[in-house]
């Protein structure tokens, strides 16, 4: 009896060629996920979120950048755009909160809300 394996054995039939598979499935992109996960630490912290969220948004960005350049390999595009909205929005936010009161502890908004506020 003659080894089934034997490259040289006459009788053996050619196996035909593995076909091409399937694909691999789109994965996540990590700094999407940074990106969302800085932009929400952002709203937990009070005066930290002036300096946080804009590097929410910057990861947001480079991670929507990646995801543009290869939409097959990468599935959270929302999450990068959670992370860019949030992160711009948040120091947005305090940045007007901190000018009004400014503004409104200067006096320069009107005498009534100078008075509302000191009372």
């Amino acid at each position: 009896m003659t080894y089934p394996y034997d490259p040289y054995n006459p009788y053996q039939q050619p196996q035909p060629p593995y076909g091409m598979g399937y694909p691999p499935p789109p994965r996540n992109n990590g700094m999407a996920i940074a990106s969302m996960c800085v932009s929400l630490a952002a709203i937990m912290t009070c005066y930290g979120a002036i300096l946080v969220g804009p590097i929410g948004a910057i990861l947001g960005h480079v991670a929507l950048r990646e995801i543009n350049r290869n939409p097959q390999a990468f599935t959270n595009r929302n999450m990068a755009l959670t992370g860019i909205i949030i992160g711009w929005v948040v120091p947005g936010l305090w940045a007007l909160l901190i000018a009004f009161l400014v503004l409104s502890g200067t006096g320069a908004l009107g005498p009534g809300l100078y008075e509302w506020i000191n009372d």
